[in-house]
């Protein structure tokens, strides 16, 4: 499937915002309704008509199903199947790389339950109104013995295991020094817990798919993920296509320049909102299932309760912070322990101690990570996944730290300003963290606040509060294939297997295709989002960039270098006889010394038959570096709070980040408030409330789960710090969509506690817990 954005003509927009800061391109399509994603198809790719299929999810979180009684659901007129255990075909075991709940649980296959929401039963009919009719004609009955859904210190520990590796690997035990006795022999010591709620996504667009097979056997989907290629390989291992190419197996053919080829075609040409929740989710098999017992093509859209059961969140997590410091406020010891919660299926294990190991310098450093399995659907991947949280308790316990001390906040984290990776050794690839400092403190007045506690009132009479916390996020780099060719106009095509999940892939991987050739953006055709383009690699992770465009830029650069070789020594070319590196590239024409000029199209058009075309595979490597590879911030909030109330007004939020080249500062400064405004939500806001009795959601919908609004968000102002990283990435980028989030919380409850003394350490900070805390 080709999605074409080579040129906004459609419409008349306004000027560009800033040198270098495109528009989106599929902006105007959004805006009008012409984008479309899976749930808008009414037709399969191959025009075939889509029946609707509904799931139906248990009521209750543990034991078996005693029965199911389909009959009534059967009878109606337009019904075609309604799927159980008992008539599903049976899956084969899958790889799920994210960790993710089917690489442990195939749905549908048995009788036993795991948590409530789980899929039951599917029903398929010719429309949507009967399916859902039918679906609440089905009958399930259930054994009844009680979950084990809560997540309290006692049972959590009870069901407690050390984590060796967490996110993507990450080491889930760390220690350098004897963090243990050097923190009891520290003159100076914080001992802090903390914790943080459960949250969901809440993405706008649910989770969603078209399913059809051929009369090949043949499978294509069309879904919103983040993850074409391994989406592919679990459907045909689901399957039992017979496919050799396990997920590690592709990955080496991708490295050794081998295309991906096999009976399954997944094609996700837009995404409305991911966050880390779209990517081998149950519904991505159970379409299908449906689909291959009716013999027709089936469109699946989860409801908004479901995205709370069969898709992931973030879940709870309990965090003891320990720091040591001697009388200057250096550190001598910092200690992590913390519980996450986890699903009885899935593997996935928030990486909480990013900024444990990374931020600060200290000789002695230690990270104890575990998780309770709980009868739960599985937490997973979620923006930033285990930094906001960690960052929340780390910071918050720095800035205790650094009242104990008499210190300014901002000064102690300078004074432990780490000039090498702390964990490791290694030396950064750049780190322009102090800057991030200096320009966010004076952007927000950081220097003219009273640091005295509780000091600042406004002209109304609330309490005025500064906060501030140090942001940081891995830059990323995986494998990652791409493709370029110049036609004889003198226009390229650029293919890649990535996804726009609304950050921004399309214009920026657009963009950077046009200024490495040197064409304009609209001579520039993307082709993306389908398992038939080269490999794309995953939209995760904040590595877009750094994964698919390294990959465009490699090609890109291989294409201008043929056309040079071609236009020198073609006799035609008034540009013949030069060297090719005489030559620049601007603006679809070719120039030289003393004015000699020619422009790409009309070079091309001398050999219609002989398009330029080329292939790069970047990423071998894995992301490993020699270098310790960061993104870093420093965030500062301003708050007000009604001193008879504590309600809570975020009056400002100032973000400073050092993010290497930015390649389009409009789009990276919508990530990075979008981020931040994630951030906001998770301090105040954000919580999935279960009834533990029964491990079921209670606020799974829109109108009770809690999200920031314009209303909660004033003004968020986003600095970008001049940085250089070109000896970590070709490109000199680093991932920056996440990074907003990290530090937010920790600013907003340090901001909080300047203003009214209390120090809340549990997320969300909520109007009962001000209240309940003497003021």
């Amino acid at each position: 499937m080709v999605s074409d954005y080579s040129s906004p003509a459609n419409a008349k927009l306004p000027p560009l915002p800033a040198p270098g800061s495109p528009r989106r391109l599929e902006g105007h399509d959004k805006l009008t309704g012409r984008a479309r994603y899976a749930g808008d198809f009414t037709a399969d790719l191959t025009g075939g008509v889509l029946d609707a299929a509904v799931v139906v999810t248990s009521t209750q979180a543990t034991g078996r199903i005693l029965s199911i009684d389909a009959r009534a659901a059967s009878q109606l007129t337009g019904v075609r199947l309604v799927l159980t255990h008992e008539t599903a075909p049976r899956l084969h075991s899958v790889m799920a790389t994210n960790g993710a709940e089917i690489g442990d649980l195939l749905p549908l296959q048995d009788d036993k339950l795991h948590y409530y929401g789980q899929a039951v039963a599917v029903v398929v009919a010719d429309t949507l109104a009967t399916a859902r009719d039918a679906a609440a004609l089905v009958q399930v009955t259930y054994s009844a013995p009680e979950p084990d859904a809560a997540f309290t210190l006692a049972q959590g520990r009870g069901r407690a295991q050390d984590v060796k590796k967490v996110g993507a690997g990450d080491p889930g035990q760390v220690q350098v020094g004897h963090p243990e006795k050097a923190f009891a022999a520290a003159p100076h010591q914080v001992d802090m817990t903390f914790d943080t709620a459960a949250h969901h996504h809440n993405a706008m667009e649910p989770g969603a798919i078209v399913a059809a097979w051929d009369a090949d056997g043949g499978l294509t989907v069309h879904l919103p993920t983040q993850f074409s290629y391994g989406d592919a390989v679990i459907l045909g291992e689901a399957f039992g296509f017979g496919l050799k190419e396990r997920l590690p197996n592709i990955v080496a053919q991708v490295l050794g320049g081998i295309e991906f080829h096999h009976k399954v075609r997944v094609v996700s040409t837009m995404t409305g909102g991911a966050f880390g929740s779209k990517n081998a989710n149950v519904h991505l098999l159970l379409a299908p299932m449906a689909a291959k017992l009716t013999g027709r093509p089936v469109k699946l859209v989860l409801d908004r309760a479901q995205t709370f059961t069969l898709m992931p969140f973030r879940g709870e997590m309990h965090q003891r912070i320990r720091l040591g410091a001697d009388a200057e406020g250096r550190l001598q010891a910092v200690l992590h322990d913390a519980l996450l919660a986890k699903g009885t299926a899935g593997q996935f294990v928030a990486p909480i101690g990013e900024g444990t190991t990374k931020v600060y310098a200290t000789p002695n450093l230690g990270l104890h990570v575990q998780a309770a399995a709980l009868d739960t659907n599985a937490p997973g991947w979620m923006r930033g996944p285990g930094a906001p949280n960690g960052q929340f308790a780390l910071e918050s316990a720095l800035d205790t730290l650094a009242h104990q001390l008499d210190l300014d906040p901002l000064e102690i984290r300078l004074r432990n300003y780490a000039e090498t990776e702390p964990d490791t050794g290694k030396e950064w690839s750049s780190k322009a963290l102090r800057e991030c400092y200096a320009q966010g403190a004076a952007r927000v007045g950081w220097h003219h606040r009273n640091p005295q506690v509780g000091s600042m009132r406004a002209a109304n009479g609330r309490l005025i509060g500064y906060g501030m916390a140090t942001a940081i996020y891995p830059t990323l780099q995986l494998p990652a294939r791409a493709r370029v060719e110049l036609g004889a106009d003198g226009r390229a095509v650029v293919q890649t297997a990535n996804h726009e999940i609304g950050q921004g892939m399309i214009t920026a991987f657009t963009q950077l295709a046009a200024e490495t050739l040197g064409l304009p953006l609209e001579h520039v055709r993307l082709e993306w989002g389908d398992t038939r383009l080269p490999y794309g690699g995953m939209t995760v992770g904040s590595m877009t960039t750094l994964s698919g465009g390294a990959a465009i830029l490699e090609a890109a650069q291989q294409v201008q270098k043929a056309l040079l070789k071609r236009v020198v020594t073609d006799k035609a070319s008034p540009l013949h006889g030069l060297a090719p590196d005489e030559l620049r590239v601007e603006n679809g024409h070719m120039v030289g010394p003393g004015g000699a000029s020619e422009s790409v199209a009309a070079a091309m058009a001398r050999h219609p038959e002989a398009p330029i075309r080329e292939e790069a595979t970047t990423g071998r490597t894995m992301g490993h570096s020699s270098y310790g590879r960061e993104a870093f911030g420093a965030e500062f909030a301003v708050v007000s709070v009604d001193p008879d109330t504590m309600h809570v007004q975020v009056e400002r939020l100032v973000g400073a980040f050092a993010g290497g080249r930015i390649l389009n500062p409009l789009l990276v400064r919508s990530q990075l408030m979008g981020s931040m405004v994630w951030g906001l939500g998770q301090a105040l806001l954000e919580q999935s409330e279960m009834d533990e009795r029964t491990g079921h959601w209670l606020n799974d919908s829109l109108g009770e789960a809690l999200v920031p609004t314009n209303a909660d968000v004033a003004d968020i102002d986003v600095i970008l710090v001049e940085e250089d990283d070109s000896r970590g990435h070709p490109l000199g980028v680093k991932g920056l969509g996440e990074l907003g989030i990290t530090g937010v919380a920790a600013a907003i409850a340090n901001a909080i506690y300047h203003a009214t003394g209390q120090r809340i350490t549990s997320l969300p900070i909520t109007l009962d817990k001000l209240l309940a805390t003497p003021h």
